[in-house]
């Protein structure tokens, strides 16, 4: 049940054909749908154009929505299987190479952030060269905060094999990234 009673008014009036009142879904959606497009095909213009299209296909289909019902996860679903699809027709991933860097023995503030950025960069590698599946359900676990129902309804696959794929992701990511856990050890 939506909370928010201006979603719900604006998606009755969308139901109605009044599609000036698509601007308030946007204007509540747009960022998180472009997050979670960015999280599985990586690429900025991509995910934007995935957004759109996503936000067009629920205007689309805006009859079919269930009355009483957020909107946002029955975007997020749609979004992430039009996501979903252009990983299935995109060739090899293409993943960078960090260069490891050793931290100061005293940092300023600067030297912190940059030590910062790059611990974000090796994590997102790090995610970045995961199997696909393992890496969508870590991106938007770990990244996008969704719970295992949501990304299972998002991603059309049972809350266990989320919770498989997610447990998968998590020992691959201590493995690589253990220097940042200590020895590695849990």
């Amino acid at each position: 049940m939506t909370d928010d009673p201006l979603e719900a008014r604006a998606i009755a009036l969308l139901q109605a054909g009044d599609t000036s009142a698509s601007d308030y879904l946007v204007s509540k959606h747009l960022r998180r749908v472009i997050g979670i497009a960015w999280g599985i095909v990586r690429n900025a213009h991509d995910a934007e154009d995935l957004a759109q299209e996503a936000f067009v296909k629920a205007y689309e289909n805006i009859r079919r929505f269930r009355e009483g019902e957020p909107f946002g996860p029955w975007i997020h679903r749609i979004v992430t299987n039009l996501a979903l699809d252009v990983m299935k027709h995109r060739g090899k991933f293409h993943h960078e190479e960090l260069m490891d860097t050793r931290p100061a023995a005293r940092r300023d503030s600067t030297e912190l952030r940059a030590e910062t950025g790059q611990i974000a960069q090796r994590i997102d590698a790090a995610i970045e060269s995961l199997p696909e599946m393992q890496r969508i359900v870590a991106r938007l676990h770990l990244v996008e905060q969704f719970d295992h129902a949501e990304i299972a309804a998002m991603t059309s696959i049972s809350e266990g094999t989320v919770r498989s794929h997610l447990s998968l992701a998590r020992k691959k990511l201590r493995e690589q990234l253990s220097d940042l856990y200590g020895d590695g050890d849990e």
